[in-house]
């Protein structure tokens, strides 16, 4: 009996801290927008069983588990489950949702996944509407970076730094979500400014305006950086993650 009630718990944590995730607005920092319908349903339908599962009645469990002893662990191993149950639930629901960060992205390799996306028609065409997901697709993706030396650029993002050359390169980088934040590939565009970090910090988020060129810096292995006319910081957006 006792671990029917811990499965019921279990669910219906999930279940409504879901739900309130949604109404808040913060399931987008778990699930690509794609997916809202199908996990705010799951959820609800969830919800409904665990209501169900109080009407039906299950017979008591008369058979013997084992002794004092073994009832004593039991008992404990439940009330520890339950407690972790009401923790993360609540903690999901009081705490606000957090974005993943430059450690995540360290962790992950900028640019390190498959190229996907836009990104792949020309970066020689129209790139006016051009962020940091389909510029860090185009420059993978280009067999004539001299091409495109010289092009502007607008991108915001925040920080990480180039692991090669973290005083002189940092990457303008965004979270790529294809499913759900467990699954989040970090893409970035390197940008180059020599001591960058006497005036930004890393999780900083900032638009940075400028043009492409080859990379002046030595340690670095990024051809090809935006080279800034202007980066302003700037607040973090509702939807920080691209698709």
């Amino acid at each position: 009996m006792r671990q029917r009630w811990i499965g019921v718990l279990l669910t219906l944590a999930a279940c409504v801290a879901t739900v309130w995730l949604w109404l808040d607005g913060g399931l987008g920092l778990y699930v690509h927008p794609r997916y809202f319908a199908f996990t705010v349903v799951a959820a609800v339908v969830g919800i409904v069983v665990v209501v169900a599962s109080f009407i039906v009645r299950v017979p008591a469990d008369e058979v013997a588990d084992g002794g004092v002893g073994r009832r004593a662990w039991r008992r404990a191993l439940s009330i520890v489950v339950v407690v972790l149950c009401v923790f993360g639930a609540g903690s999901l629901i009081l705490l606000p949702p957090a974005t993943l960060t430059s450690a995540t992205a360290d962790q992950r390799s900028v640019n390190g996944g498959t190229v996907v996306g836009a990104g792949a028609q020309q970066a020689t065409g129209d790139t006016a509407d051009f962020g940091v997901k389909e510029w860090a697709t185009a420059l993978r993706q280009s067999t004539d970076l001299q091409g495109i030396a010289g092009s502007p650029a607008t991108l915001t993002g925040f920080i990480s730094a180039d692991p090669d050359d973290p005083q002189n390169v940092f990457f303008v980088t965004r979270f790529f979500v294809t499913c759900c934040a467990a699954d989040a590939q970090p893409v970035g565009v390197a940008v180059y400014q020599p001591d960058w970090k006497q005036s930004l910090a890393l999780d900083d988020w900032v638009e940075v305006t400028g043009a492409f060129d080859l990379n002046p810096s030595v340690k670095s292995r990024q051809p090809m950086v935006l080279v800034p006319q202007q980066v302003s910081e700037v607040d973090e957006p509702n939807d920080p993650y691209v698709y």
